[in-house]
């Protein structure tokens, strides 16, 4: 009963806001990768200019319950059509040419406010792109919006700035996990195709798992920070919320590489992902059992995992198993001393002059953290910070050779038990409400945030209340090429699917007839060779999707071209085929009966 009533008031929303919709198109952008979308762009049924619009009307329409948008690009719509006609001209940047990008509003785009979700910067505009954001447009992407945060990156638990909280996508009373909040919630919504966030201990991994996307921390020193506001420059990175392994791939493809302006980026040598064949029969994957189901109730990532969260695992990872993996369950990885390790190396004392550093690459009221300290505009406290002003962090040494003894430690253990990776749950425990103060159980935040190693989350699946959870795949240095193949196998083995939440249908209906029209018109551009009708028909074809919104009943203009590709084309390749297959059998009866007198001819 509740869950029919739970339907009964979705449909509603969904009728409310279909008046909204002002601009439709042939594909369904809410369960669309990026790979699928530039397909769409590059076979035309689709322009970046009406995808920017798309987006743009979903944000209207829906962000009201979410707040997870900060700021619009003002000049988008304007940016992709620039892009459309590079691509008409044959000129595509890259590849992501004319795909709309959310980014966390602690990231510089110029001309837009990094407010880092404190109206105290409100007025804080970069004197240039992020060297990420450069990179992103030079491959084509369209900056659609920035999104709302955790303040100054502050909180994992809530998504709460000087703008109010971000709301979770799938029940808005409930927290959506920070401090990329804003990101998660924007991509599963599908107000844009992907996001970049940023992960100080967990902030990429949680909202993105707490979503059902995949959210990806890349390796310490392979993503530049030039244009992020710090927060513990010792972990601070940039990360990628997307709703496949593929689609994170691609985006940390064109974001990583060396900047001379990040010294931690000198020995980056940026990343691929090489499409070699690759099978998961022979990779070790390592289940830590403190992890994976822990005992007791300390609160700490070896506490007990809630017992939905732990079925869903379980299950999970016996389709790894399924798949060709050999899962090893492991029971002693989990070390109190590494644990106070991670949490004795946190260095948020280097927040005041990292900023300081920061604000000289922009414009705005606020120049200094002692400014920013003692303005107004801001609801967390920043006073403590202070006493880090001018004095940078006096233990850094100290707590480098503290990581250094827990790297060594993982490296010497996944040599030892002869591991690729291991796996455990994103998070062991629930949401709570967005304001209640439920704490996080997340193992990611004391391991590869504390030692610099990557690690990526990726849906497992939903509990009976509709929420989403991620299994994290953990691996050493540089490993970000195993981790995504792992997680494209895994997306295969649980059938994970591109899906917008339930509570942000599309605004717009695709009719089935649209969508066999898309594959027959693909079939026949495949083929090397058009006769006359077909290219008329091909022609047509174009012509309707360039002018798909301008038609009162897209689905009785498909039917029309259906119709002529079954008279035209399907018949006279049936025809065709006839004669072919007609003359085949009128050779092959000649060659018998050759062959018949030559042997009567000769016996004779």
């Amino acid at each position: 009963m509740k869950k029919s009533i739970s339907i009964f008031f979705i449909m509603l929303l969904f009728l409310m806001v279909r008046c909204h919709a002002q601009t439709i198109a042939p594909i369904d952008i809410t369960t669309s990768s990026i790979e699928e979308l530039r397909m769409d762009l590059s076979y035309g049924f689709i322009t970046s200019e009406t995808l920017v619009k798309l987006y743009l009307e979903r944000i209207e329409a829906y962000d009201y319950q979410f707040n997870a948008i900060r700021t619009i690009n003002e000049h988008a719509i304007e940016q992709a059509q620039k892009l459309d006609q590079e691509r008409l001209s044959g000129n595509i940047r890259g590849p992501l040419h004319g795909i709309p990008i959310l980014v966390k509003c602690n990231i510089d785009v110029y001309g837009m406010p990094t407010t880092a979700g404190t109206k105290s910067l409100s007025d804080n505009y970069p004197n240039e792109n992020a060297y990420v954001i450069q990179k992103l447009i030079d491959a084509g992407a369209i900056i659609l919006a920035s999104t709302n945060m955790s303040e100054l990156a502050f909180s994992a638990r809530d998504s709460y700035s000087s703008y109010g909280y971000v709301r979770n996508v799938f029940n808005n009373e409930y927290t959506p996990y920070g401090s990329s909040g804003g990101s998660a919630v924007g991509v599963k919504a599908a107000f844009a195709a992907a996001a970049l966030g940023t992960d100080t201990n967990s902030s990429v991994r949680l909202p993105a798992a707490g979503a059902g996307l995949v959210g990806m921390r890349p390796t310490f020193g392979l993503v530049s920070r030039t244009g992020v506001i710090p927060y513990d420059i010792y972990r601070d990175t940039v990360g990628v919320i997307s709703s496949t392994v593929s689609d994170n791939a691609l985006i940390l493809s064109v974001i990583a590489g060396a900047d001379s302006s990040d010294s931690v980026t000198n020995s980056s040598k940026g990343f691929t992902l090489n499409n070699k064949k690759f099978s998961l029969k022979g990779i070790n994957i390592g289940v830590p059992t403190e992890y994976l189901k822990g005992a007791g109730n300390s609160g700490g990532v070896a506490s007990k995992t809630d017992e939905d969260i732990y079925n869903i695992a379980t299950k999970t990872i016996a389709n790894l198993e399924a798949a060709g993996a050999n899962i090893i369950y492991l029971n002693d990885f989990v070390k109190n001393s590494n644990i106070n390790i991670a949490s004795s190396t946190q260095s948020g004392i280097t927040m005041c002059d990292g900023i300081n550093k920061y604000l000289k690459g922009t414009a705005g009221t606020i120049r200094t953290f002692k400014q920013l300290a003692n303005s107004s505009g801001h609801v967390q406290s920043l006073g403590g910070y202070l006493s880090g002003c001018g004095v940078g962090d006096k233990q850094s040494d100290k707590k480098s050779g503290q990581k250094s003894v827990y790297r060594n430690y993982v490296d010497n253990y996944f040599t030892e038990n002869n591991l690729d990776l291991i796996v455990y749950p994103t998070l062991k425990n629930k949401p709570g409400k967005y304001n209640a103060g439920v704490a996080n159980i997340s193992p990611g935040s004391s391991l590869g945030s504390v030692i610099g190693y990557p690690s990526i989350t990726i849906p497992m699946g939903y509990d009976s209340d509709g929420f989403a959870y991620g299994l994290e795949f953990f691996s050493t240095a540089n490993q970000e090429e195993l981790l995504y193949n792992v997680g494209i196998e895994f997306e295969k083995a649980n059938g994970n699917k591109v899906t917008s939440s339930p509570l942000t249908p599309s605004l717009y209906e695709v009719p089935n007839e649209v969508d066999e029209l898309i594959t027959d018109y693909i079939s026949v551009i495949a083929r090397n060779y058009h006769d006359k009708k077909e290219l008329q028909w091909i022609e047509n074809v174009e012509i309707y999707f360039k002018d798909y919104n301008n038609y009162e009943d897209v689905k009785e203009e498909a039917q029309k071209l259906l119709q002529i590709y079954q008279d035209d084309i399907v018949s006279n390749s049936l025809n065709i085929t006839r004669i072919f297959v007609y003359l085949l059998f009128i050779l092959i009866t000649i060659i018998i009966v050759k062959v018949f007198f030559n042997e009567f001819f000769e016996r004779s």
